[in-house]
């Protein structure tokens, strides 16, 4: 399913996603290229929540350098990867499963929890691939209606969990920050339920946008693996931050028994490949990188924040690479006007079925973004 929803979203993007798509300059990473206004084959790709850097140029040399040994089985490196993985989340290599991307581990975890009257719990209005983990493992899935603003309704999603685990394990699918909500949930009203390890129930933390918060209130759920809590899976991805979505990479941090049964959902946890291995460790030692990424990322935050303002359109606050905002009207007239101007936008999220999600480009990108919105106003399409 999830590769269906992929292909229906290329083939929405219409010429797109042509060879020449691959190659401009729009998504090479940085120094920032000369800003050209987008076209048809060469469009501003705002709807991927990916980042627009482009892998590091140290990556890039780590990716070329292993062609070399492209034609040996990566059993070595793999562990130093583990090892690497385990050391930035803090954690231990036997705490560590590797996965292609965090849809794998996404997969895993689910499916490491099936059982006899097992369901899924998760928000109405978030990231699909732990539904859709749970409908291909014919696991029933129970949606949570959101809170004020689209928030996670924690109390209403306990007591969901809590009435599933009557019948069997509860599996809480709980990502934060959300996609496409782009905020955070109350750190303590979260950390406080899941060390009540409530009977029958685990969580799974999707941290996939963790890297890119500002608010000091979030933490990561990595601390109460730490603790010692072993009813808590944490999932990262490469795919974000690191600018490594096409090369899919991502883990699972739990305790080690934790760990075993996602383990045995794995297709091959040490076989991941090799130009994948090299660019992961050549992104987490490149700090200047990373702070590169993060500091375009905010830059692109406020740009979108102020025409959101001045357009007077209704937003939520921002801790992720995206915005989500309201246009009080149906999403495919803007959709569409927007790719009439060579900017991709995201698809619909119901039941928010009026709201738009808009990942952050360059900051020469997003001006530019932000300047298409202001001609659209004058034309009464937003």
């Amino acid at each position: 399913m999830a590769i269906q929803r992929r292909r229906m979203l290329t083939a929405a993007l219409g010429g797109a996603f042509s060879a020449s798509v691959l190659t401009a300059g729009r998504v090479d990473a940085a120094p920032a290229p000369v800003f050209e206004k987008p076209t048809a084959d060469n469009p501003i790709i705002a709807c991927y929540n990916e980042n627009p850097l482009g892998l590091s140029a140290a990556a890039r040399k780590a990716v070329a350098d292993s062609a070399a040994v492209a034609n040996r089985y990566p059993f070595v490196r793999c562990e130093v990867l583990r090892k690497a993985c385990a050391q930035l989340i803090g954690g231990k290599p036997e705490e560590i499963v590797l996965s292609q991307g965090s849809a794998e581990a996404i997969r895993a975890s689910v499916e490491a929890h099936n059982g006899p009257g097992a369901s899924l719990v998760t928000a109405e209005l978030t990231y699909s691939d732990g539904q859709m983990a749970a409908v291909r493992n014919n696991i029933p899935v129970i949606k949570v209606k959101m809170g004020p603003n689209w928030s996670m309704d924690i109390p209403a999603m306990k007591a969901a969990a809590a009435e599933a685990a009557k019948k069997g394990t509860a599996i809480v699918y709980f990502v934060n920050p959300n996609n496409p909500t782009s905020t955070i949930a109350d750190t303590n009203a979260l950390f406080d339920w899941i060390r009540g390890k409530p009977v029958n129930t685990v969580f799974i933390l999707d941290e996939a946008y963790a890297e890119f918060v500002e608010d000091k209130s979030y933490r990561s759920a990595a601390e109460l693996v730490r603790e010692g809590l072993d009813n808590v899976i944490v999932l990262k991805t490469f795919s974000k931050i690191f600018a490594m979505a096409g090369l899919r990479l991502g883990f699972a941090y739990a305790a080690p028994e934790r760990v075993k049964k996602v383990h045995d959902h794995i297709a091959y946890d040490f076989f991941q490949n090799t130009p994948a291995i090299e660019a992961a460790l050549a992104e987490m030692n490149d700090k200047a990188f990373l702070k590169q990424s993060l500091e375009e990322t905010l830059e692109s935050r406020r740009i979108m924040e102020e025409v959101l303002k001045e357009l007077q359109l209704e937003y939520l606050p921002s801790q992720t690479n995206f915005v989500f905002f309201n246009l009080k009207k149906p999403l495919k007239v803007f959709a569409d006007a927007m790719k009439a101007e060579h900017i991709m936008v995201g698809r619909p999220f119901p039941p928010a079925t009026t709201w738009c999600r808009v990942s952050y480009v360059r900051p020469a990108e997003m001006k530019y973004v932000a300047d298409v919105m202001r001609a659209l106003r004058t034309k009464g399409v937003i």
